[in-house]
């Protein structure tokens, strides 16, 4: 297992008011490009089975993105026996990326020269900008107001998504119809984001909305990035800062086709689900927490910490 050294962790930004507190990044990594070719970019830290991995991304061969939804309120039980989001704002926003089975993802132990025969082929894999902070803090609307937590563009593999939002954290992802986008433009979305992901690395705060009604979160991100690949006119892409209709997003750009989107990710993956790889997710999954620490508390943070840091924040060129 790709253990993270305690020492060498990075620490929470001088803007947080958990500076200088370590990352929890037990899941949650930006990659980072070590090498980009005509063909590939060669990057580590794709999450792949509890385990991080250097990973060889080709350039070409981006058969569909698809958009994912998926709300994480509490769900509210309805008079016909149904359940519904308590917030219908609370969105998480993401991408499915499928690659063409000729040019899968080629994954690598770390540290190791990415060559010879791969430890892992990927096809099938989720595009995602979450929020990361300190150990025993998660995502929290207290947080997200404040900028107190970084944002991660994080690479991992579909089977994961599937392991932590519906079998851990029991959720439903909606997802949209394929994108109608030019191979070139797929192609181009997929090393952006890369490069993206890169070059943010833990540097940026995580915003709901930011002063002048602008924002850095899980819609807001892959939204600019989507607008900055198609060059999309100053009408179509003013709305883009808050997950409230995620799918509103994606017709106002012309990216939402009329017909039936495709069954939820639930659905669509419940052999999967039902079968011996989610079991050996499982396992895996259970056999890590045996071997790292338990839990850490919260650091506390006295109140007028947390004023001075969401100026230091809001002020960030970030």
């Amino acid at each position: 297992m790709n253990a993270v050294d305690a020492t060498t962790e990075p620490v929470m930004p001088h803007w947080s008011a958990y500076a200088g507190e370590a990352f929890n990044l037990t899941e949650r990594r930006p990659v980072s490009i070590l090498s980009e070719s005509d063909t590939a970019i060669i990057a580590e830290d794709f999450y792949y089975w509890e385990d991080f991995w250097t990973a060889v991304i080709p350039k070409h061969g981006v058969a569909d993105i698809i958009g994912q939804r998926l709300n994480f309120s509490k769900p509210r039980r309805q008079p016909d026996g149904t359940s519904k989001p308590s917030l219908f704002f609370m969105n998480h926003v993401q991408a499915r990326l499928i690659m063409q089975p000729e040019h899968p993802i080629e994954l690598y132990p770390p540290g190791r020269e990415p060559a010879g025969e791969p430890a892992h082929r990927v096809d099938d894999f989720c595009y995602t900008v979450e929020a990361v902070g300190p150990h025993g803090r998660h995502w929290n609307l207290f947080d997200g107001l404040l900028g107190n937590l970084a944002i991660v563009h994080r690479f991992l593999s579909t089977e994961d998504v599937i392991f932590e939002r519906i079998i851990r954290e029991r959720m439903t992802i909606i997802q949209s119809p394929p994108l109608p986008l030019e191979p070139q433009i797929k192609n181009q979305m997929l090393c952006e984001a890369v490069r993206e992901s890169h070059n943010a690395g833990l540097s940026r705060p995580y915003f709901i909305v930011r002063a002048r009604g602008t924002a850095t979160n899980c819609t807001s991100e892959p939204m600019k990035l989507l607008d900055r690949v198609l060059q999309t006119p100053f009408w179509q892409r003013f709305f883009h800062r808050f997950p409230v209709y995620p799918r509103g997003y994606l017709k106002l750009r012309g990216l939402w086709q009329d017909g039936q989107p495709p069954p939820t990710l639930n659905d669509q993956m419940a052999e999967w689900i039902a079968g011996d790889r989610a079991k050996q997710r499982r396992h895996a999954h259970i056999q890590k927490k045996k071997s790292v620490p338990k839990g850490c508390q919260p650091p506390r943070v006295p109140v007028g910490r947390h004023v001075t840091s969401f100026f230091k924040a809001i002020r960030s060129s970030k």
